[in-house]
């Protein structure tokens, strides 16, 4: 033991014992470099993000494979991420673009292509507007957007939960009509469950590309129309507009026959089923009109919500909810008919009086048959265009055409 012990703390006192002031001794240093410590650390500079750390085409690459919804919220979780999200806003959007269409392009020659797989058909539908060219700006993809991305993620799933409505509706009404399946149908629950899953995801299947292209005939016709003054645009010159949707038809995607009767055939087979589940309350004359201006004013979200209406009635009925005379079918229908009277009076006010009411020939089918003469497509067929439900039950892909059911 040393004789003597520096008396460093003034708590020290004379009668302690050198233990005692040996381990005050120890604390108090080890106060003291504590304190040098968290001065020192408060001084230093704050470590830089490990986001910011990252090298750029990393941070785009982990980002492209993340879903949409993730990628917006990692940039709120904090500024660095933001402002970092902002600045590759372009980058970011081509390389998930680029992604999928690999994906895209391997999985249709595996041959396992579901309805979910994600937006990279539906972007080569609808490619990004055009570069807005600036000295600020490089060239390549400037017309790439997160903002482009969500567009593009919304029509995907109008139209993903499109197909599914309809191919819901005309299987159960398949077997509840056709003669084969109807007695079937009845004999086993558990068949029935099974057959009728097999047969919606078989059916979703072929409309989802056709009710795609069909979205993007109602955008492109609608751009066409826009510059050409109020009674073109709403039909009254029905020459005129028929001639502009044919020209859309002589081009991509369309200039494909497959692709133009596949489409005719889903256009066809959509507005059957919606003119049935309007009735009775809406007359089999006044659907064409009211499916017209649906077509002409929302393209598809309002037919989307047309059959979710329907569909929250029948679960309304599987709770075992009382049965009244309001239903969201009902409703719907309701809006439709001040839609109609809006239209109609549109023009009256401008002192149209010779309005031509609308009909479902001025949206598609009038220009379709005429682009059908002209190539002569007539009597035409596409391959696959059965759907097999039940023991050689089948649901036939036809057009209106092959019905021959529309007035000139």
């Amino acid at each position: 033991m040393p004789k003597d012990i520096p008396n460093d703390s003034p708590n020290d006192s004379p009668n302690d014992s050198p233990n005692v002031r040996t381990m005050t001794h120890f604390l108090n240093r080890v106060r003291t470099v504590l304190r040098r410590g968290k001065r020192g650390s408060m001084s230093a500079m704050p470590r830089a993000s490990g986001w910011k750390q990252l090298p750029c085409d990393v941070f785009v690459t982990i980002l492209a494979f993340c879903d949409l919804k993730d990628i917006g919220a990692l940039s709120l979780s904090c500024r660095a991420l933001h402002d970092r999200v902002s600045k590759l806003d372009l980058a970011i959007a081509w390389a998930y673009v680029q992604l999928r269409k690999q994906h895209h392009q391997s999985h249709c020659i595996d041959g396992d292509m579901s309805p979910g797989d994600d937006i990279a058909f539906v972007s080569e539908l609808f490619p990004p507007p055009p570069p807005e060219y600036s000295t600020a700006m490089a060239h390549d993809n400037a017309g790439y957007s997160l903002g482009y991305l969500g567009d593009l993620k919304r029509c995907w799933n109008t139209c993903i939960r499109l197909s599914y409505h309809l191919a819901d509706h005309v299987v159960e009404h398949h077997l509840e009509t056709d003669l084969i399946a109807r007695p079937l149908w009845s004999s086993s629950k558990t068949e029935k469950e099974v057959i009728y899953s097999k047969a919606v995801a078989s059916l979703q299947a072929k409309l989802l590309h056709p009710i795609a292209y069909a979205v993007f005939f109602l955008e492109s016709a609608a751009s066409s129309g826009s510059d050409c003054g109020h009674s073109a645009h709403h039909y009254k010159n029905m020459a005129c507009s028929i001639e502009r949707q044919q020209s859309i038809l002589r081009n991509a995607p369309f200039d494909d026959t497959l692709v133009f009767l596949s489409t005719h055939h889903c256009m066809q087979l959509l507005f059957s089923t919606v003119q049935r589940l309007m009735g009775p309350e809406i007359p089999r004359s006044s659907a064409e009109s009211w499916l017209s201006i649906l077509l002409t004013t929302s393209t598809m979200e309002r037919i989307v919500d047309f059959f979710v209406s329907i569909a929250k009635d029948d679960q309304r009925k599987e709770k075992g909810e009382h049965e009244s005379t309001w239903s969201h079918r009902k409703e719907f229908l309701w809006a439709m008919r001040k839609d109609l009277n809006e239209y109609m009076a549109s023009f009256n006010d401008q002192g149209e009086h010779t309005l031509l009411e609308p009909k479902l020939n001025h949206v598609w089918f009038q220009a379709a048959r005429n682009e059908m003469d002209r190539r002569g497509a007539i009597p035409h067929t596409v391959k696959y265009s059965e759907v097999h439900v039940l023991h050689g039950s089948v649901v036939k892909l036809e057009c209106g055409y092959c019905y021959d059911c529309y007035d000139e």
